[in-house]
């Protein structure tokens, strides 16, 4: 009796899209918010109005004249200008600014408190240092005003989109704070102690309004600082991370490769573990309340197909870029200085002055992407793909589209229909693939109103398929008289092996030895 051994690799989700959830810097954004007088330099500015929508936090309108005569004079797109009026004291729109919940037939914009920043000793074998200063965390830009004038700006913002409010009793400042966009949170333990709670009263509370069923409190990792986890790590997607390294003579050295060790441990929600990419952060002269001052690489934003990502004018900053694009293959990298008078610092550089808002309507996709490792043979390679359309739209999807490319051809990507198997569920599979090449591939979905969504957001994933060879059954890295003599022995026996089915019909028989014997002959 034949046996034919067909190993078929699926990607499919170990878990379903969470009907409700916060959303993750990779998605599908509107475009920015920031504040006049602003924290950022004007070639940034001019970007983030380029393709997106720039909301502009101002209090009088006198400001707004400022700013649009400024705005008009450095040639931003103002088409894509917003303002809107709100009491704001500081620049720092990730910490105070909103976080948004979605699901189908939801959105809501969250509402958090915010009295700016307490900072916290960490790292506690490496305190080298004299903890008896009256520093506390970022300095108030001006002695009359206060934090607190921050506090409602999400709520202004919330009622000029006319969109719903979502309270939070928390302090939960938004550069302390990482999601994948599936209900796993990242925090440092500041966070939770700003709110003289315990974990697991934290834990409970953001499970119960923000869905984050998962969430990790790590050690303060910095001697002394406000512990803010941007300046520490960044999660470009919901399975890759980079992560923060220092120089071995830093007094925090042990403890950003504990932190770092930490994320190794933990499992994606696909059940595997990150990928974690290191990115080099020399010293830096940062800001007078900064101690053991390194430059913020993993603070940088992340809008829709480009990451910008602050520099600091010196020779580390190209492998910066480098690492991004490693990690975000696609994506367009573009580095910013800022020599303004507020230039990066350690502890706040382009992330802290910058917030994104995300569309309502969008379409989501997750998809569990093809792995190296996990691969077991070069064909039958199964996709699926879960998508959730937030549009309200009734009438579904128009097409599901797996492009994909050998990585070492310039010609276009080639395209596969995905079918719907279930509710919102797409599979497909890729054509048998040569051994030993760089795979690029892509998704898109259309709905019948002409929007489109992909994964990733942008770029693509990759994949290397495994280094065998066709014909070579005795894996001597050659075809010859030997490997003619093995197949023609699992012909007789009705045997299958997948290195002998050249014509890749799931069969090895006389078809097979007659294409490898002309293989030997030539």
């Amino acid at each position: 009796m034949k046996k034919i051994l067909i190993i078929i690799l699926l990607t499919q989700l170990y878990s379903d899209i969470p009907d409700r959830r916060i959303i993750a810097e990779w998605e599908h954004a509107l475009g920015t918010m920031i504040s006049w007088p602003l924290g950022i330099p004007s070639d940034l500015v001019i970007e983030l109005a380029n393709e997106d929508i720039l909301y502009v936090l101002v209090e009088t309108n006198n400001q707004q004249n400022l700013a649009t005569i400024n705005f008009n004079n450095w040639g931003v797109n103002s088409d894509n200008v917003v303002f809107i009026n709100t009491d704001t004291y500081s620049y720092w729109t990730r910490d105070h600014g909103p976080q948004f919940v979605i699901g189908e037939d939801y959105w809501k914009v969250v509402n958090q408190y915010f009295n700016g920043y307490p900072e916290e000793d960490g790292c506690q074998e490496n305190l080298l240092f004299d903890n008896n200063n009256n520093i506390t965390g970022r300095p108030l830009p001006a002695e009359l005003r206060g934090w607190e004038e921050d506090d409602d700006t999400s709520i202004d913002f919330a009622n000029q989109m006319n969109w719903d409010i979502l309270e939070l009793p928390l302090y939960f400042t938004g550069g302390n704070f990482m999601t994948d966009g599936y209900g796993m949170g990242f925090s440092t333990q500041l966070m939770v102690n700003e709110n003289n709670i315990s974990n697991n009263e934290f834990k409970q509370i953001v499970r119960d309004e923000l869905h984050l069923l998962d969430y990790h409190i790590f050690e303060n990792p910095n001697a002394s600082s406000i512990q803010h986890i941007d300046c520490l790590a960044k999660l470009v997607n919901s399975e890759t991370i980079i992560i923060k390294q220092v120089p071995e003579s830093s007094p925090e050295y042990e403890c950003i490769e504990d932190f770092a060790q930490s994320f190794y441990e933990l499992n994606t929600f696909y059940n595997r573990p990150f990928k974690i990419h290191r990115i080099y952060c020399p010293e830096i002269n940062g800001g007078a309340w900064e101690l053991n001052s390194v430059a913020a690489y993993t603070n940088s934003l992340i809008l829709n197909n480009k990451v910008l990502v602050p520099q600091y004018g010196i020779t580390s900053d190209e492998n910066a870029l480098n690492i991004y694009q490693e990690a975000m293959p696609g994506y367009e990298i573009i580095g910013f200085n800022n020599d303004t008078g507020n230039p990066w610092y350690g502890e706040d550089a382009l992330h802290c002055r910058t917030m994104g808002i995300f569309d309502p309507n969008m379409i989501h996709l997750s998809h569990k992407s093809v792995r190296t490792e996990e691969l077991n043979v070069n064909e039958s390679i199964n996709v699926e793909v879960d998508i959730v359309d937030y549009s309200n739209s009734n009438l579904g999807l128009q097409s599901v589209i797996l492009n994909w490319k050998y990585s070492a051809e310039d010609g276009p990507f080639n395209q596969i229909s995905l079918e719907n198997e279930s509710d919102n569920i797409y599979t497909g599979e890729f054509p048998s693939l040569n051994s030993n090449s760089l795979i690029e591939y892509f998704i898109i979905a259309i709905n019948f109103e002409g929007n489109t969504a992909s994964h990733p957001n942008a770029g693509w994933h990759t994949f290397n398929t495994l280094e065998f060879i066709l014909g070579d059954i005795n894996g001597d890295n050659s075809i010859n008289i030997q490997d003619i003599v093995l197949v023609v022995n699992l012909v007789l026996n009705n045997e299958y092996n997948n290195l002998a089915d050249l014509n890749l019909d799931s069969i090895v028989n006389v078809l097979d030895v007659i294409q490898l014997l002309n293989i030997v002959l030539e």
